[in-house]
């Protein structure tokens, strides 16, 4: 074997060391029986020995020297030139001299083209395309050894250095193989993708073709035609160009290329028939199937015979065009009012599992089958999905839980409508179903349908039980006690919850499933009464319920209102002091107050904004928005419990009147009787949802503080920088560690990483509905889907879920660190949750950007008499903090206002609640 110069058939299993990239690629496709040109090599030592025998390697060293990546074009420009002007004027080593004309003398009337071949080129993710030089169409060996000192100095050149900069590929040992291959003098020549570069799609090919020899494609020199054809079947999209210029061999030098006109008649001809199309596509394919990864191929065609010049790894493809993929919808119209925003990896990694858990031990009620629990454990992982950082429902998911039970379809709009769901769903259809399929549904559909009735007839009954357990296994926790307890025993705690409570929250599923079903009956029944605004009049029925957890917080704190207000002393304290010092202060001063303080936040200091996201800080951290609240609430003279008591029955009355005479008159005595049945137990269900709520919000108290707890043991070690690092550990990995299973224990590195990565999300917003098509965090703009309704200009208008008419200033509010006094201003915000209703009692109004008639905010507003509406698109965009609107709670129209002229023609804050 020579040392220098390797016959193809020498290089086939020559280490890609001494071949570089693109000769490594040329032996595979020879190796692999392709139809490529014959060719030979120069290998990299022969590059080592050409810049060591001139002594060429300190001045490489010198000039490449402090090259960073930040270095312009400027600055490298004049240190390739030095360098290629080096090796242009050096001589070839003798031996390599020597092995060149033993091989090519005999060839001195074939033309060859002389191409490098770099370490590192044709790689995948550095193709250095267009990089280097090529010299075509030389012959004879002078010109051959004049060809490869420029392919060697190209090595150098400014375009190739700045492209290692640009990739961060070292400028160090840079070695270069020469490749000497026969000439095709082409017909029409160009380069094949295997997977669509404008696309994007691997299922599609793009092949490019000019008249006349290959460089005139790559360099751009010429327009070419462009052939889109598919992987399989023979249909071909061609676009034909005016290829007005081809690069042909120079007849007139005796060597190289030069441009030239192409004649009329073939400007405007395809340079390909659909044949050659084909056979070029099956070519392409064969190569990337045995490469296994999409190619860019250089071809030329000559005499109807197709011939290879090399191939490399396709480096980019942009994400595709066309949705590939299954497609999967997701929402978070409803489920942002638990979760609203960026949530925190902890937290939606135990919702999730949460949801599993949950839901798994409801299809057990409902008598599904533990194989078809199984076979859907898919659906149970995945009834959520986190989106940079943002929850959402995986629709999909629940529709194929909802077909479970019976009557889908009237279940679907049921859920739709609990959920808040407005924009059009239509991946699962209530198709009529073949006799042979319903009589395979029907046991499962009996099964549930049995369950489920006997659940609703048991329910209060069952909320009791459920309630009891619950309150017991909250006693059981050493909530007080838990530094007390190791890293180990804090975990056994939380899985000991696992088990007692949420594998057995069953009863609030099935409560929910009652909710939907006779939400679903009343609407029903008043839109076929014909009830001017249904839902509104539906909204108005349900308000004034006694009973409601979500509400006491409210009262409880009017009441310690009322004391305040009768001692002065008290009321002079919480009016002078900042709110971070209150509870210190007035456990000194008012010994009675402080322990109403106190037995407060045991009761209610897990609900706050954003309670269910084990990140949110609660009362028991931080008591400042109980005292921001009760200043709120002093504000206003005219709350009071009697007050808000006389509001809460002022519409529920009318609203009785209006529905029981319409359905008295369409379906008569019977048919009010059903109706009231039904508004009977809807009242009772929402009642218990709200009660349970509180348990869950509880619950997560609980969580929240032994997860806080194993932080601050992991900080105090060093694990964690702080203890609420926590929170960027998922559910599995904190458990993991635990059980010796982690793939990462080096918690520094991988918080910090993913504190960075969410606090990017914080600051890009995304829709409440969109769809995916394939892998979710792949190629998915995550966009809304449907024509955008946010308008810019003119009024803005929601879901109307109580009556009154409000004209004031909007007071946005976003979270506890926002300015929270409202004394009559109308609320507004993107969503809310049960810990917001301490708010709600001094606003005028309040406007939910999202949500729905069944979402806490409408619940809430509806128990306290205040004018609500909810899903206003873009409403937090268009208001500014302190525009006058006048909003109408029945109506759900907001009109945007100018500001009063002067204070005195305003109406006062506490005055302009109710017009």
């Amino acid at each position: 074997m020579s040392r220098f110069l390797l016959s193809q058939e020498e290089a086939l299993f020559v280490p890609a060391e001494q071949l570089g990239g693109k000769a490594e690629n040329l032996a595979w496709l020879t190796r692999n029986g392709l139809p490529v040109p014959r060719w030979w090599v120069l290998t990299t030592e022969a590059f080592s020995s050409l810049i060591s025998s001139n002594a060429l390697d300190e001045l490489v060293r010198q000039e490449l020297d402090g090259l960073g990546t930040q270095a312009d074009i400027s600055e490298v420009q004049p240190r390739a030139e030095r360098i290629q002007q080096a090796i242009l004027a050096a001589s070839l080593p003798q031996a390599l001299r020597t092995e060149l004309q033993q091989t090519f003398s005999e060839h001195a009337q074939v033309q060859f083209a002389v191409r490098s071949s770099v370490l590192g080129e044709d790689a995948q993710g550095a193709s250095f395309a267009g990089q280097m030089d090529s010299y075509l169409y030389q012959r004879g060996l002078a010109a051959i050894e004049q060809s490869v000192l420029q392919v060697a100095a190209s090595a150098f050149n400014a375009r190739a250095l700045m492209y290692r900069l640009a990739k961060k590929l070292p400028l160090t040992d840079i070695r270069a193989a020469v490749i000497i291959q026969q000439m095709i003098d082409g017909d029409a020549s160009g380069v094949l993708f295997t997977a669509h570069p404008l696309t994007g799609s691997r299922q599609h090919m793009l092949i490019s073709a000019a008249w006349g020899c290959g460089e005139g494609v790559v360099a751009g020199i010429c327009n070419a035609d462009a052939f889109s054809v598919a992987h399989s079947g023979s249909q071909i999209s061609a676009e034909l160009a005016d290829k007005d210029v081809a690069v042909v061999f120079d007849h007139a030098g005796g060597l190289g290329t030069v441009e030239c006109e192409v004649p009329e008649a073939k400007r405007h001809a395809a340079c390909l028939t659909d044949s050659q199309v084909l056979a070029l596509r099956d070519l392409g394919l064969a190569i990337a199937t045995l490469k296994g990864c999409p190619q860019d191929i250089e071809w030329t065609l000559a005499q109807g015979r197709l011939h290879i010049l090399q191939t490399r790894p396709v480096t980019a493809l942009p994400a595709p065009q066309q949705p590939v993929g299954r497609r999967v919808v997701f929402d978070n119209s409803n489920i942002q009012e638990s979760y609203c925003g960026v949530t925190t990896p902890l937290t939606f990694s135990f919702a999730n599992r949460a949801y599993a858990t949950v839901y798994e031990q409801t299809m057990r009620v409902l008598g599904v089958s533990e194989a078809a629990i199984q076979s859907h454990r898919d659906m149970l992982d995945n009834m959520l999905g986190l989106i940079h950082g943002r929850v959402y429902y995986n629709i999909n998911n629940w529709y194929r839980g909802l077909q479970f039970l019976p009557a889908f379809k009237t279940n679907k709009a049921d859920m739709e409508r609990m959920m808040g769901l407005t924009d059009p769903v239509d991946l699962i259809e209530d198709r009529e179903l073949t006799g042979r399929e319903k009589l395979a549904k029907l046991p499962q559909v009996l099964r549930a349908a049995w369950h489920l009735l006997q659940g609703f007839r048991q329910m209060d009954s069952r909320v009791s039980e459920f309630r009891a357990l619950f309150e017991a296994a909250y006693q059981s926790v050493p909530r007080a006690q838990l530094q007390g307890l190791s890293v180990g025993e804090l975990v056994e705690l939380a899985r000991r919850l696992d088990r007692e409570v949420l594998a057995r929250w069953t009863t609030p599923i099935v409560n929910d499933f009652y909710v939907m079903m006779m939400n679903g009956r009343v609407h029903r029944a008043l839109t076929e009464a014909g009830v001017e605004q249904p839902e509104l009049v539906q909204n108005n029925l349900l308000s004034g319920e006694e009973g409601i957890e979500s509400t006491e917080p409210t009262k409880w704190l009017l009441s310690m209102c009322a004391e305040v207000r009768s001692k002065p002393a008290l009321a002079e304290l919480l009016q002078n002091h900042d709110n971070a010092t209150l509870l210190g202060r007035i456990q000194v001063h008012d010994a009675a107050f402080y322990a109403r303080c106190l037995e407060y936040i045991e009761r209610y200091g897990d609900r706050t904004m954003g309670e269910l996201k084990l990140e949110s800080i609660t009362l028991r951290q931080d008591p400042s928005f109980l005292f921001a609240v009760l200043k709120n609430y002093l504000s206003r003279p005219d709350l009071t419990l009697e007050t808000l008591a006389a509001n809460e029955a002022r519409f529920r009355q009318e609203a009785e009147a209006t529905a029981f005479a319409a359905v008295t008159q369409h379906s008569g005595k019977s048919g009010l009787k059903r109706f009231k049945k039904h508004l009977a137990a809807l009242r009772a269900a929402i009642r218990n949802r709200e009660n349970m709520r509180l348990a869950r919000t509880r619950l997560f108290g609980l969580y929240r503080d032994i997860f806080l707890e194993i932080g601050a043991q992991f900080a105090l070690d060093g694990e964690l920088e702080n203890a609420r690092d926590i929170f960027y550990l998922s559910l599995d990995e904190l458990y993991a560690l635990n059980d010796g299973r982690a793939v990462q224990t080096r918690l520094k590195p991988l918080v910090s990483a993913r504190q960075a990565e969410y606090a990017d999300y914080q600051a890009h917003d995304l829709p409440h509905h969109f769809h995916t098509w394939g892998m979710v965090y792949r190629h998915n703009a995550f966009a809304y889907p449907h024509a955008e309704t946010v308008s810019l200009e003119g009024d803005l208008r929601g879901t109307g879920c109580y009556p009154g008419i409000v004209e004031n200033r909007v007071r946005l509010i976003f979270s506890p660190e926002d300015e929270l006094s409202l004394n009559g201003q109308i609320l507004c915000t993107v969503r809310t949750d049960p810990g917001w209703a301490p708010l709600f009692p001094t606003a005028g109004g309040i406007l939910v950007e999202r949500g729905s008639t069944l979402s806490h905010s409408a619940v809430v507003a509806r128990e306290l008499g205040i004018p609500a509406i909810v899903g206003i698109p873009g409403v937090t965009q268009r208001l500014k903090d302190g525009q006058w609107v006048r909003m109408d709670g029945s109506t759900g129209n907001i009109e945007l206002l100018d500001a009063p002229s002067t204070e005195t023609n305003a109406k006062p804050e506490a005055e302009a609640a109710h017009v």
